[in-house]
Parts: structure tokens; sequence; C-alpha cells
């Protein structure tokens, strides 16, 4: 067990002393004379690591300006540091003996590092012992920790990452297309990157790009993939085959050319090359360096039966590790709380994942970059229900989109690659359970 940062005979010294300075009772408001005010407890000044599964906290300055400056105001005993994800990965840091108290992860990332590592702590003793408010936060994120933590609580939901789709005005303007709306369906969108594909003075343009991944993760017919208790893996049934069909006719569109329209290039194609006329990231906002040379704005990410995708939550993750437990505890509840993420949402930096009615009228008001845009497609609304989480739901959703570049560039049926995707999924469990 890791010892705790001040031993029991240095406590009990430190209550002898007090007692024999004749400080004031706690909780009488006396100090050392009749009448005079309480001195503020005064703790053991401590340092907090703080890490990022997705290494997007890593630019220069980002951390201190969104979280440190906060953390410092409120707890002034608390120096807080970033361990930049250039650092290595968590099993590199294990290795190396970081210290690590707090850790962002997004649920699609969260099995595969701080699982993988047993870094996980269950938190639901603290959120007792400094009555946190588990109310205030979004229920279906809720859900997802609890899952994933087999009914415990090893995390606290911090941030509900953005589901909108990004046009691009001028090439709709160029061609004369309708502007998308929000409620938009996904027949709605293929019929408006059939018009948009197309070949211009040499150039090619794309109606609709989208990071597949991120697409499975949050489908929104719920798909058990792989089922948490039998491990069953379920990828060639008919409501797989109908999510992958829909995906891949996009890319099939006559003129879209599939080898041109790399996956990892295809951000390129909206931000930088402006090819393509709608992008849905499904994963986070898209900051000013991306935008700024564009004539923008989004809509609402299209809907299935009524539903939008499911939620794509960030955590924060108490490590097992950590050697101020009630510290960093208190720093990861009083980062999830509508009094510090309000600010972030007014400057559009974060989407809170709370169930509160204010934070939608103010988001992105402090925000310059989307003055004038459709802001009020950003917060997430009709959320699907999560799929059941497993350790392998993400892995089971990255074989997917390895089955969609097979349809792509291989030239695979649909059933083929689907058939493929679940013996590959098959084999990884197996592998596992021979470790």
């Amino acid at each position: 067990m890791l010892k705790p940062s001040i031993s029991i005979g240095a406590a009990g010294l430190l209550l002898v002393l007090a007692a024999c300075s004749g400080a004031g009772t706690p909780g009488t408001g006396k100090g050392t004379e009749e009448g005079a005010p309480a001195q503020p407890e005064k703790k053991e000044p401590i340092t907090l690591h703080f890490y990022n599964v997705g290494g997007n906290f890593d630019a220069e300055g980002y951390f201190e300006e969104k979280f440190g400056k906060a953390i410092k105001a409120k707890f002034p005993h608390v120096t807080p540091v970033l361990i930049p994800t250039t650092s290595g990965s968590l099993d590199k840091m294990i290795a190396s003996n970081q210290p690590i108290d707090v850790i962002f992860g997004s649920v699609g990332l969260v099995y595969n590092s701080i699982f993988l590592n047993e870094m996980q702590y269950d938190i639901e003793p603290l959120v007792k012992k400094y009555k946190s408010d588990l109310s205030r936060f979004e229920p279906q994120a809720l859900e997802m920790i609890r899952q994933m933590s087999g009914g415990k609580l090893y995390a606290l939901p911090f941030d509900s990452a953005a589901s909108v789709i990004y046009y691009n005005k001028t090439l709709f303007d160029k061609f004369g297309v309708d502007y998308p709306k929000d409620g938009i369906t996904w027949d709605e969108l293929y019929n408006l990157s059939v018009k948009l594909t197309r070949n211009e003075d040499g150039v090619q343009y794309y109606g609709f790009t989208i990071s597949p991944n991120h697409y499975f993760w949050r489908n929104q017919m719920s798909l058990n993939f792989v089922d948490p208790q039998t491990l069953q893996v379920s990828l060639t049934n008919d409501n797989v085959k109908s999510l992958m069909d829909n995906i891949a006719r996009f890319y099939q569109i006559p003129g879209f050319n599939p080898d041109k329209a790399k996956m990892d290039s295809l951000t390129k194609m909206f931000f930088r090359d402006q090819v393509s006329a709608m992008w849905t990231p499904v994963a986070g906002l898209h900051v000013e360096k991306d935008l700024a040379p564009l004539n923008w704005d989004i809509v609402s990410y299209p809907t299935m039966n009524g539903s939008g995708p499911q939620p794509y939550p960030v955590f924060t993750f108490l490590n097992v590790g950590s050697k101020h437990k009630d510290d960093a505890y208190q720093v990861m509840d009083f980062l999830s709380t509508e009094e510090f993420l309000t600010e972030k949402a007014k400057a559009a930096t974060f989407i809170p994942a709370l169930s509160s009615d204010n934070i939608p009228k103010v988001f992105g008001q402090d925000a310059p970059l989307y003055k004038g845009r459709n802001v009020a497609a950003i917060p997430l609304k009709n959320m699907a229900k999560p799929s059941p989480q497993s350790k392998y739901y993400s892995t089971a959703g990255q074989h997917l989109t390895i089955a969609l570049r097979g349809i792509l560039y291989e030239g695979k049926d649909v059933n083929t690659a689907l058939r493929d995707a679940e013996e590959a999924m098959k084999k990884t469990i197996e592998a596992d359970k021979k470790k």
C-alpha cells in the first residue's frame, strides 16, 4: 500500500501542538482570543499531476489557462502540473515511476489505457465523504461510467464531446445548394452529399466526410458489439450491416474516389484543402486555427429514428497510485461542478457533461469564434441510449472501421467485411484469455 504523505505520528504531534497553543475549537468560530475570527485551516503544499490520455491538453499554456489558474485559486495548497502525452504512454509513465494523480480519458480510449494498466480506483467512498451531488451529471454519461466500472464508480463525467456537422458555406454557395438544417436525417444528408460531390475545373469535391471510429462508437442503434457478460461478438447481424451500409454509401457516391479520400486525410480535405463540403468529427469541437480560414457554420448531427448519437463523454479518473487521493478527488469534484464548467461553456471550451438548464443558454456567449454561429446545435440533445460497455467495445468499433476500409479499398462486399471483422474480434478476445 502507498503510505499517506503525513504519518500518523506526525499528525498526532500536530494535534498536540495545536492544543498547547490554545487554538480555537474547530467549528466554534473562535480563534486564540474570545471573539477573534477563526483562521483558515492551513494545508501542507502538494503537487498534483494530471495526464490526458487523448493528448489534447498538450499545447503550451493550455492546461494552465484552462485548469491550473482555477485549481490554484480554489485550492491554494495545490500546485497542478500537466504530464504531456509526449512524455509517453501510461505504461511508460508507470515504468518510470512518474507520479500521476488525475487522468482525463474519453470513453473510447480508457479501456486500452487506464483499465489496461489497472490504474482505476473506486471513488464511491470519497463521493460519500465529501457529499458530492451526482444528480448534477447527465444521466447517460453517469450510466456509462458505472457500466465500465462494473457497478462501482471509477470516474466523474467531465466533458460531452460535440456531435455536429461543420459545413463550408463557400462550397454550398459555389454549387447553389441550400445549407443543411438542424434535425437533418441521414437520408437528407446523403441527398445533399450527392449534389455536392462533383468535379469542377479539375478539382474533385466531396459532399460529406466523417470520423468512422466515432461513428461506430456512437452508433444511434445502441448496438451491443461485444456482450459484457458473455463476451459474445455480434458484428454480422442485420443491424450492424445497416449501420455499415449507411456510412459506406457516402464514400460510394460516383466521383468520390476512396483511394484519395483515405481516412487519415479527412480533416485535411475539409480544413486545409477545402474540398469537403461537410465534416463530422463526432468527438470534439474544432478550434480557431482550424476554422479561421473557412466561411463555416454548424448544424446538429443527423438523426436516426428521431435520435441523436450516443454520449461520448470524457471522464476524470483518480489514479489508484496517487499519494494524495483526497486532495485529488476534491479537485476532480470541483472541475465537474457547474461553478467551474459554466465559464468553460461560455467560452465554448468544453461541453459540460451536466444535466443543467443554464449551460445551454449561455454556451458560446463569450466565444468570438462562435458569434453568429448556430451554437444551439452544440449542446447534446435526444442522445441515444449508451451501448452496453465492455472491455472490447472500443476495439470492436475499430474493427468495423477496418471493415469499412475493406469495402472501400479492397472491394469486399459488406457481408465478407463484417465476417472478417467478427473473426478478428474473436481472435482478440481469445488471445487475451491466454495471457
